[in-house]
């Protein structure tokens, strides 16, 4: 049941002012299909340039601050300057990247597309663009099957022997789709609750919490379970069925007696709604920022567009700077490019069926990074199970096998969990020819990301990891860490770029657990180094930069 949280008089306050978010949104397309709105575009202001200001007209002109933009402005027709996002950002990367980012609302009648190149041209902004509406990518239900072969197939449950239950609620998977029944039986033990405002504490939402006030300081009132972006309020509840079963393959609620399981075992799901009252998804990064501010590690995007925007990799940019691992579907468009899939610092992630065959429908292409299950996938689906293929459902096994890592390898970050969960997949591309080198790594194998090492080298002992230095580069001192399993001789040594041994940082019996040493360098020349670290027969190599 979807509950009514805000009164009309909020209702109206809150839609006479900047905050607004537009109930009708026109849509437009390009001649290729691919969808923009109609009356916005986004402007990234140049770091050097002042903040513009947002909520300001004058004579039914808005009015920046910025005497160029101004001029602009009237001379093109903009209405309406605001902020791209709404909320209070509190993580620095964010601060510094999204605040940039504005939304210019047309007078009606204006073209987004013929004031791109005069706001670009201006020696404030760094570029304009048109605010894109991504497709979601799923296709049309397979047979039903009665059992969860992915899980099986993915070696998911050899991965629960060694994680599961409590540890993997440390990770929390931002679902960015159509939002999220939270009310489905085997969802919503799982489903991420915002404590600060969930004031009477019994982990849902409910009349009790709703106070029409920020007591997280995050910028929205009440948002107790996350946000619906599109409608602009506190309930994202889904309307539109896909979101419930991405999140159902992210991380359905395991090991409780009902219906199905997902990989992220007990990883809690933040329900994002973005896709409009029309059915457009048009609200995608707006919740993409929200996750990454709110303490999501993985942050799902069931969605795409055939569009590059340099304001969306500013965002994704900004995103991973604070160490979350986006993941996004590759779509069932052939080899076309798709975003956010294909913006660096995303994984992009593709379809296989039970024999490791790129799926008929599968996006495919060297920007593709990961492969994982898309075919006859039975998840949570509306009130109940469905079987769906899709890459969207791929990609949400990917961002809860992200979430199962993060949860038991808290000290990796979003690369090196992004690069185990690489390293440790299967080859497919032999069972797959004409498509060699197009499926990235290969299908994704959950069992053996706490069995291979963080480059990939072959069979090192059980969970014995060798983290990258930190910082690299570095002045002076570095810190290397390491995770053994087992008690086991160590020895760390570092070399020069000719080989020759400079230092025996370790030499020792060590007991199972994780490890850091310092390798002071004062008095070392710059230059490139490495550290290699061996335990019994098997040694593992990485390298490092000194600058001084």
């Amino acid at each position: 049941m979807k509950i009514a949280i805000i009164p009309l008089v909020l209702i109206l306050l809150l839609f006479s002012a900047a905050f607004t978010k537009d109930l009708t949104v026109p849509i437009a397309e390009f001649p290729g299909g691919a969808k923009y709105v109609g009356n916005k575009i986004i402007a990234v202001k140049n770091h050097g340039a002042p903040p513009f200001q947002t909520g300001v007209s004058v004579s039914g002109y808005a009015v920046t601050g910025v005497l160029s933009v101004d001029i602009l402005c009237r001379q093109l027709g903009v209405i309406c300057v605001e902020p791209f996002y709404k909320g209070i950002l509190r993580k620095q990367a964010l601060i510094r990247e999204i605040s940039r980012l504005y939304i210019f609302t047309l007078a009606e009648g204006k073209c987004p597309i013929s004031v791109i190149p005069a706001f670009t041209a201006d020696p404030n902004i760094e570029v304009a663009e048109i605010l894109t509406v991504p497709d979601l990518h799923y296709t049309p239900d397979d047979p039903y099957i009665d059992q969860q072969w992915h899980l099986f197939h993915t070696g998911t449950l050899e991965a629960w022997d060694i994680v599961r239950s409590d540890t993997t609620r440390h990770s929390i998977i931002g679902i960015v789709d159509t939002g999220i029944n939270y009310e489905h039986p085997d969802l919503t033990q799982n489903i991420w609750i915002n404590e600060l405002e969930d004031l009477n504490h019994n982990g849902m939402l409910d009349p009790g919490d709703i106070n029409y006030f920020d007591d997280d300081g995050n910028g929205f009132e009440d948002d107790v379970l996350g946000w619906d972006f599109a409608d602009n309020d506190n309930d994202p509840f889904e309307d539109l069925a896909h979101g419930s079963g991405v999140a159902g393959c992210a991380s359905e609620v395991t090991d409780n007696g009902i219906l199905g399981a997902g990989v992220g075992f007990s990883a809690r799901l933040m329900a994002l709604k973005a896709i409009s009252s029309q059915g457009q998804l048009i609200d995608g990064d707006q919740a993409i920022i929200y996750a990454a501010d709110n303490g999501a590690k993985s942050v799902n995007c069931s969605w795409g567009v055939p569009v590059y925007s340099h304001a969306e990799q500013i965002i994704i940019n900004a995103v991973w700077e604070e160490d979350v691992l986006v993941t996004a579907s590759a779509g069932a468009n052939g080899n076309q490019e798709i975003y956010p899939a294909c913006y660096e610092h995303v994984m992009a992630v593709t379809a296989t069926d039970q024999n490791d065959h790129k799926t008929s429908f599968a996006g495919f292409g060297a920007w593709v990074d990961i492969c994982a299950p898309g075919v006859n996938i039975a998840t949570t689906w509306g009130n109940g199970f469905s079987i769906v293929s899709g890459t969207s459902f791929a990609a949400a096994m990917a961002a809860g096998l992200a979430a199962l890592l993060r949860a038991w390898y808290p000290y990796l970050s979003n690369d090196e969990t992004q690069q185990l969960i690489e390293d440790s997949a299967v080859d497919i591309d032999s069972l797959n020819p004409g498509f060699e080198g197009m499926l990235g790594a290969g299908r994704i194998n959950a069992a053996a990301c706490f069995y291979t090492g963080i480059d990939g080298e072959a069979a090192k002992p059980a969970m014995l990891i060798l983290l990258q230095n930190h910082p690299n580069p570095f002045n002076a001192s570095t810190t290397i860490r390491y995770t053994l399993s087992y008690p086991t001789d160590v020895t760390i040594d570092i070399y020069d770029i000719l080989g020759r041994k400079m230092k025996v940082l370790v030499n020792a019996h060590q007991q199972a657990g994780y490890y850091q040493v310092t390798w002071d360098a004062k008095g070392i020349p710059s230059g490139m180094y490495f550290y290699k670290l061996q335990t019994g027969d098997y040694t593992e190599t990485k390298k490092m930069v000194l600058l001084k």
